[in-house]
């Protein structure tokens, strides 16, 4: 991005997550003057860390997926990401288990199976149709990423337009039930369900098989530090603790009685929350019902868990898979409510990072899909249903680990929408369910309001870090062309 902004042009971003600091700072390279409003104390939305009684835990995303693209934002920004972060692949990507003592790890060997290696040559061609477009434009700009030179793309469209799930297709592709599970449960990188997420999301898997499973060395929390830092060099003022109440007329004010009039402001906050709290007047009656019509992505349930033993089973990500996967879907979208015998992610990052607990011990993030539904537990039911994660885990190869747990702690969906003010307590806003929702999510920018632009998950592209960062690349090559800069 180049700086060619007249001076004097200034910019409030709304949200202090990856994608509102990223947006920031690339909008201070740009020659912006760029204030961010945090609600919180820290900065970073769901990249924080919790400690306590010697362990560190990351609280939001736990695998760093497409690495180009924070390399990308650091050379945009005249910066080596090695002088920043350390990023390690792992050779493992996620270690998978079912009740019936299965076990698969997702390493090199893995993806060259031959079943597999079939279902990624087909998804290669829905990557090399959408990819460039879909990560690169918005909707309205699909069309600059095909010249006559790439035309032949075209032959992939019948991949694109298909109305089979992913579910169909996965199981279209694989006889194998483990491996049937194994694919669906991609589904849940946007929080979506597999029997209703389109098969065009059989590009998620290829996109990890062909970019990697990375880890960023101190915890995913050290990258918003990192995004953090490189803005504050860059002019960026941070001013937590400040939440914004209300965008009317220009005039952009704080709970606490901040007042800015902005050339542009971006949001970075869950949409569907914004709309209905301080972009309230920016919306009409008819366009939040038209925000809030379609199904929400999954919440989690997550515990924190303090393990005073080494279980030699346990790699650095690991799934443990339920037995009726179909059940567990329609408890989360159709009833929104907890499922009786959900799936298990254990992250544990002590096994890559050693210092994140003491000695001889590890720190598990246990997180279950959980319906975006800030009243699904009653009094009493977080503690009742971390028991039974607990009793499932110790089930299924964790031997006593009841007994060996010196901290536990919970969060929930009541959690995720307080901190992050998240609509619901839905991690990535609307559930990708349907071609409008996984293509035409809220817009990057708000035509009918030609000075409000947004960033994060809840936007296109859409949820996970890489397509977050993504969102603030447009969302600041936008803001520069409309201020009569060149992007």
């Amino acid at each position: 991005m180049r700086k060619t902004v007249p001076h004097g042009k200034s910019v409030v971003v709304v949200g202090g997550g990856a994608g509102g600091i990223a947006a920031a700072a690339r909008l201070a390279q740009a020659g912006f003057a760029v204030e961010v409003w945090e609600k919180n104390e820290a900065l970073g939305g769901k990249l924080q860390e919790h400690r306590a009684e010697g362990y560190r835990f990351d609280t939001g995303p736990s695998l760093l997926a497409m690495p180009q693209v924070v390399r990308d934002l650091f050379t945009d920004l005249g910066e080596r990401l090695e002088d920043h972060l350390a990023l390690e692949e792992l050779p493992i990507g996620c270690r998978y288990f079912w009740r019936d003592g299965t076990v698969i790890d997702q390493d090199a060997a893995f993806w060259q199976r031959p079943e597999v290696a079939r279902f990624l040559a087909e998804a290669e061609g829905i990557y090399d149709l959408s990819g460039e477009a879909y990560l690169n434009y918005p909707p309205a700009e699909f069309w600059r990423a095909f010249t006559w030179r790439n035309l032949a793309r075209l032959r992939h469209l019948p991949k694109v337009a298909t109305r089979r799930t992913l579910a169909e297709a996965v199981d279209r592709r694989f006889a194998d039930p483990h491996l049937r599970q194994l694919f669906q449960r991609f589904a849940t990188y946007n929080g979506s369900s597999p029997y209703r997420t389109p098969a065009t999301f059989a590009i998620v898997p290829y996109v990890e098989a062909r970019f990697g499973s990375w880890y960023v060395r101190g915890g995913m929390a050290a990258l918003g530090r990192a995004l953090s830092n490189l803005a504050e060099a860059r002019g960026v003022v941070f001013r937590t603790g400040t939440e914004a109440q209300r965008w009317r007329g220009g005039l952009l004010e704080s709970a606490d009685g901040r007042t800015a009039r902005p050339d542009f402001v971006v949001c970075n906050q869950d949409v569907l929350a914004a709309a209905q709290g301080w972009l309230a007047e920016a919306y009409t009656e008819r366009e939040r019902a038209a925000l809030w019509r379609p199904a929400l992505s999954s919440s989690g349930f997550v515990l924190f868990l303090g393990v005073t033993h080494r279980h030699a089973a346990l790699s650095h990500h690991n799934i443990f898979f339920s037995d009726d996967y179909p059940a567990e879907f329609d408890a989360l979208f159709r009833r929104r409510a907890p499922a009786d015998d959900p799936t298990l992610y254990v992250a544990v990052t002590s096994r890559t990072d050693p210092g994140h607990a003491p000695s001889g011990c590890d720190n598990y993030f246990v997180l279950a899909n959980a319906p975006a539904n800030v009243d699904a537990f009653g009094p009493g039911a977080v503690e009742a249903y971390a028991d039974r994660i607990i009793a499932r885990l110790e089930a299924s190869g964790l031997p006593g680990l009841r007994g060996q747990i010196a901290y536990r702690h919970a969060f929930t969906a009541r959690d995720f929408a307080a901190r992050d003010g998240a609509h619901q307590g839905s991690l990535y806003g609307w559930a990708s369910h349907t071609v409008r929702t996984s293509l035409l999510r809220p817009p990057i920018h708000a035509r009918r309001r030609p000075n409000l632009y947004f960033v994060g998950g809840t936007t296109h592209p859409g949820g996970g870090l890489p397509l977050v960062l993504l969102s603030a690349r447009m969302a600041a090559a936008q803001i520069v062309r409309a201020a009569g800069g060149v992007s």
